[in-house]
């Protein structure tokens, strides 16, 4: 096997669990509540633990990575997530659990900041889409059977059977990047940027939680006011520091890196709570049991999964950028029209909007992520893939806090229920046509990346 079919595999592989680690967990934690007796709060832990290290560190171990090698990082990073999944598969305690998770999500930092880089590092751009298309459907494929396998796992062998199953992908994509044959060090004689990782650290935590706490207004913008500050004083920083954690050249001259970044955050925030919502619906409105709720969900990233491959090769061959807008205006009409659902919708409905949603996805993904590979240098190759990937967290806590800020106004603190259920559907309608407007700003951005053509190609 080539260096080449190697990386990328590897790449496959490891992308496949990162995501499969966050959405397969998710199904097991009312077992791990009972079985090592949490609370709600500490509950909450063992997925933000791993979201919120996997985020604060995704920059700066992108940073690591060009000075120290993009191949030993990515080494280390599939050994780092596979030796800590296996120690999460052991948990004595709720705390153990909790700061394994963590230890985790550091791995699959040091693979999302990597794993992409080398790929696009070894395929010239006519071939990039058709690697970025296999990459990013793993990535969907994770995200759409970690609810099936976890719940089939948890039933059959209990909550730890979740990470069991990945030691063996793990250890396979270990064994794949040792024997990738090249290494990349872009920055091999300059330093790290330790006040800036600070900096950065301290933007990305305090605005997440910042959108996630936007339910409670007073904490929330409290927050995201600190996030500002925060993010004043990186940029004050980044202006003056000779090898910053990241150069602020990627923003201010390079339009379609700028305007690619955003609309990755603007398509998850518009699209990231769908599952959340239509599992609701389908559950509480619909009375569909938990597995059948999930067979309609799966549909989804299903279709994800399946077109990002073919959708990475069309966008080789025709316009990556053009392909991008139209897959986020797919996402938008999807999002409209599951705003129209109501208590006596047809299930059949709501499956057609989420494969429209996962065509619109499919499009807008693996074109928009070879768009901005193909737009930066092959030196900064670790940053912007690290950038996109925080761009996704940033994304994802924007959508949840606008749902939380619409529950709030219209749910007054109680759950949502059989008596809830009017209250509920409002919500939710009206969750949708925010996200809904979120893709046409997302369209507008798209739009405005104007050439997306490659420097390869220049």
């Amino acid at each position: 096997m080539s260096t080449r079919s190697t990386a990328l595999a590897a790449s496959a592989v490891a992308s496949f669990l990162v995501p499969f680690m966050m959405s397969a967990v998710g199904i097991a934690l009312p077992t791990i509540q009972t079985a090592l007796s949490a609370t709600a709060v500490e509950l909450s832990w063992v997925v933000g633990g791993y979201v919120l290290s996997l985020s604060v560190i995704l920059l700066p171990i992108g940073r690591i990575a060009d000075i120290v090698g993009r191949r030993r990082v990515f080494v280390w990073g599939t050994a780092w997530f596979t030796l800590s999944t296996m120690l999460v598969s052991l948990s004595w305690s709720i705390g153990a659990l909790i700061f394994l998770r963590v230890l985790q999500g550091i791995g699959a930092a040091m693979i999302n900041s990597t794993g992409i880089a080398i790929v696009t590092s070894l395929y010239p751009a006519k071939d990039r889409g058709r690697a970025m298309g296999i990459v990013i459907g793993c990535v969907y494929v994770g995200l759409s059977v970690g609810p099936l396998l976890g719940g089939l796992l948890t039933d059959w062998a209990g909550w730890r059977a979740v990470f069991y199953l990945c030691l063996i992908p793990g250890i396979l994509a270990w064994i794949l990047a040792c024997r990738i044959d090249q290494e990349w060090r872009p920055a091999r004689d300059e330093t790290f940027d330790v006040a800036g990782t600070v900096l950065y650290a301290a933007v990305v935590l305090t605005g997440i939680k910042g959108l996630t706490g936007l339910a409670e207004p007073r904490w929330g913008l409290t927050m995201l006011g600190l996030a500002a500050a925060a993010m004043i004083f990186l940029v004050r920083h980044l202006r003056r520091a000779e090898h910053p954690v990241v150069s602020l050249r990627l923003f201010t001259g390079n339009r379609v890196f700028l305007m690619s970044t955003l609309a990755t955050m603007i398509n998850y925030s518009g699209t990231f709570a769908v599952g959340f919502l239509l599992s609701l619906y389908l559950q509480v409105v619909k009375g569909f049991l938990p597995v059948h709720a999930g067979l309609v969900l799966v549909v989804q990233p299903a279709v994800q999964a399946v077109l990002s491959p073919v959708a990475g090769v069309l966008s080789d061959r025709f316009n990556a950028g053009f392909m991008a807008t139209l897959g986020m205006a797919l996402c938008g009409v999807g999002l409209l029209g599951l705003g129209f659902v109501r208590e006596d919708t047809g299930v059949w409905t709501v499956v057609g909007m989420l494969a429209l949603m996962g065509l619109g996805f499919a499009l807008f993904a693996s074109p928009n992520m070879n768009v901005i590979m193909g737009s930066v240098s092959p030196k900064d190759y670790s940053i912007a893939s690290s950038l996109v990937a925080t761009m996704r967290t940033f994304g994802m806590s924007l959508s949840m806090g606008v749902a939380s800020v619409v529950f709030g106004f219209t749910m007054q603190g109680r759950p949502v229920g059989a008596d809830t259920v009017a209250q509920f559907l409002v919500s939710m309608r009206i969750i949708f046509e925010v996200c809904a407007g979120l893709c046409v700003a997302g369209v507008f951005l798209s739009l405005a990346r104007g050439n997306s053509r490659q420097p390869d190609d220049a």
